[in-house]
Order: C-alpha cells, then sequence, then structure tokens
C-alpha cells in the first residue's frame, strides 16, 4: 500500500506518494511550461513544391435504355471513387486549417471555405437521382460525376526548422451525359474512364 501525504490550504490541494513519485500539478505544470516555449509557426511562410489538380470520377450511373417516347428519365449515379482530404504534417505546430488556407491563396481563386476539411469524404456528398428529358432521343445513356481534386507538398518556415507536408482535398462537382457508341471526343480523363466502365472501350 503506497501512503499519501496531503496539506489542505485555503482553495489548493496537493497530494504526493510517499514513493517520491512527481504531483499530478507538477507534471501539468512541466508540459504547460514547455509547451509555452515551443516557437509558435502560426505566421510561417509557405513554398508549395508542387501542386496538382484534376477533375476525378466519383459517380456514374448504370446504362439505362432509353426509347423516344420515354420522355424524363431518371438514373442513379453510384459510387466509383471516395476522395479523402488529408493534411500530413512533420510538425504539428502547423494546423489543418492553416495549411488549406495558404493553400487557398496561393490558388488565388478559390476561397478556403471550398476546400474539403479531413473528414469530409467525396462519399459523404448528398447526392440525388439525375433526371434528364430524353424525348425523341432513343439510345443507350449514362451519367457521370466527378470532383475537383488538388494534391501537394509543401514546405513551411517554422522558428528553429522547417517543417514538410503534403494536403489532398477536394472540391466542386462537375457532371457529363454520356450516349454509349458515341465517342465523347474528349481528353479529360474522368469522362473516358467513365465511358469504359459503363459502354465499353472507346471507339474511333
Amino acid at each position: 500500500m503506497v501512503a499519501l501525504l496531503c496539506a489542505v490550504a485555503p482553495l489548493t490541494v496537493a497530494c504526493t506518494a510517499a514513493t517520491g513519485k512527481p504531483t499530478a500539478r507538477q507534471t501539468i505544470e512541466a508540459e504547460t511550461k514547455a509547451t509555452a516555449s515551443t516557437p509558435s509557426c502560426a505566421g510561417g511562410a509557405f513554398r508549395w513544391t508542387s501542386v496538382h489538380r484534376e477533375w476525378r470520377l466519383t459517380e456514374v450511373s448504370p446504362v439505362v435504355e432509353v426509347r423516344k417516347s420515354d420522355g424524363r428519365v431518371t438514373f442513379h449515379p453510384g459510387l466509383v471513387r471516395n476522395i479523402v482530404p488529408q493534411v500530413n504534417v512533420s510538425d504539428d505546430r502547423v494546423s489543418p486549417h492553416q495549411v488549406l488556407a495558404a493553400l487557398a491563396k496561393h490558388l488565388k481563386w478559390w476561397d478556403v471555405e471550398e476546400l474539403a476539411t479531413p473528414g469530409e469524404e467525396s462519399a459523404g456528398r448528398r447526392r440525388y437521382p439525375v433526371k434528364v428529358d430524353h424525348l425523341g432521343h432513343a439510345g443507350r445513356f449514362v451519367q457521370a460525376e466527378g470532383v475537383r481534386v488538388v494534391d501537394a507538398s509543401f514546405t513551411v518556415s517554422c522558428p528553429g526548422r522547417d517543417v514538410y507536408g503534403s494536403v489532398t482535398t477536394w472540391l466542386g462537382d462537375t457532371v457529363a451525359a454520356l450516349a454509349c457508341g458515341v465517342n465523347p471526343k474528349t481528353k479529360k480523363p474522368w469522362i473516358q474512364e467513365a465511358y469504359r466502365l459503363t459502354c465499353g472501350p472507346l471507339k474511333p
């Protein structure tokens, strides 16, 4: 059994084990002093070593056979790919929000609120059935959806040492309507992928 020696004073209570181990208060104070002595990196300058932007396919519907008399047709896009936002840094003095704010500033025309934060997976977006008027247009049709993905790496100038990291985020939505048997004639990889997945190989 370990004996505790306690001294009670107005407004404070401190207990120390007879084993000579430091008190909980002493431990907390030491951790607080250590945190306070760590230089902040709130104003660190970012240098972006690479920034890659592209639209990626996230959902595509099954092929729907449409007759000329069908009118409005409903498509039900299903999940193809889940984009998971991530912020990785070599020093936790640089926060995810700081990284995303710096990235939005670097991209110039984007607001930080538009960028998905860790936890906002693209699969969590609210998706609805797509209704399209096909009256008079028969054939086999597909609806595809995508988001714009940004992958980047960076260096931050912090007091004492540089901090390195990478970020993956996404924003926006885009939709493409495809007719099987009709080459979409686009160089956009996400549309070509949607066509191949549903309609088969692209033909010249």
